[in-house]
């Protein structure tokens, strides 16, 4: 009996290591006639691709994000969006090379340009500035309580909820459609207005990371939204981006990494 346990175990583990290296691609095209909608899909337009938490580690190099690189790529996003937790703690790399992070960022094709926030772990070990000139090496625009426009869209990033200091009241620009990236979904109970933006992005969760049936695991934070896509209002919706890398061991279950592509 304990044998069998034993193995079961073992082949867990097994599956679990080899379903955090693995990457899913999800597309949405959204209308907005007067309510927005989100649907799975392609349309012809704008594309936006949203990517989270790559927790760059002993567990996850920068050499593992060339696949993430390529995925991109090949989708041809017009903007890449980055929504918090660049790396797991700073501890780590303050005494290595972070260039390689940087240089594998800036592999990373965007014509209209690439954006990001912080997370609460680009804080950990006092790292949120040698973060934000890894991002900024790496050819994306920090976004700290600001917002900036590309063409009729409006894109705003608000600070990480639990180590930054967040601007609930960051407002964003006049713009036909508007965007707020939040690394912490339940950061949307603190907004003052959610009808400011059409599509609030965030990550954080992982989804839970090791989701088990009926009892997933939810991290403060994502309490309240962990997963998916949530309608706030008619005209709002948020989405939960489960990321691409880990906390703690480099271990999924039941939450595959992922690539978000949003077609305007």
């Amino acid at each position: 009996m304990i044998l069998l346990i034993g193995i079961i175990a073992l082949l867990f583990l097994i599956y679990c290591r080899y379903s955090t290296y693995q990457l899913v691609e999800n597309h949405f095209k959204i209308t907005k006639n007067p309510q927005l909608k989100i649907e799975t899909g392609k349309k012809s337009g704008l594309t936006i691709a949203q990517i989270s938490d790559s927790h760059f580690s002993p567990f996850y190099s920068p050499r593992r994000f060339t696949k993430i690189v390529a995925k991109l790529n090949q989708a041809e996003p017009d903007i890449v969006l980055f929504t918090g937790d660049l790396i797991e703690n700073y501890r780590y790399w303050q005494s290595r090379d972070c260039k390689a992070i940087s240089q594998q960022l800036a592999k990373i094709n965007a014509p209209k340009g690439k954006f990001a926030i912080l997370g609460n772990h680009d804080y950990r070990s006092d790292g949120h500035e040698a973060v934000s000139n890894i991002l900024t090496d790496g050819g994306f625009t920090l976004l700290n309580n600001q917002s900036t426009s590309v063409d009729q869209l409006s894109l705003t990033g608000i600070d990480d909820g639990q180590e930054g200091h967040p601007d609930y009241d960051t407002r964003p620009k006049r713009s036909e459609f508007s965007i707020l990236m939040i690394h912490e979904p339940d950061q949307v109970q603190r907004l003052p207005e959610l009808e400011r933006f059409d599509l609030i992005l965030s990550g954080h969760s992982h989804g839970g990371q090791i989701r088990f049936p009926f009892f997933p695991y939810k991290n403060f934070g994502s309490r309240i939204y962990d997963q998916g896509i949530y309608a706030l209002t008619s005209n709002t919706n948020l989405v939960v981006n489960t990321g691409l890398g880990t906390t703690g061991p480099p271990l999924r279950f039941r939450v595959t990494p992922e690539i978000l592509y949003f077609h305007l």
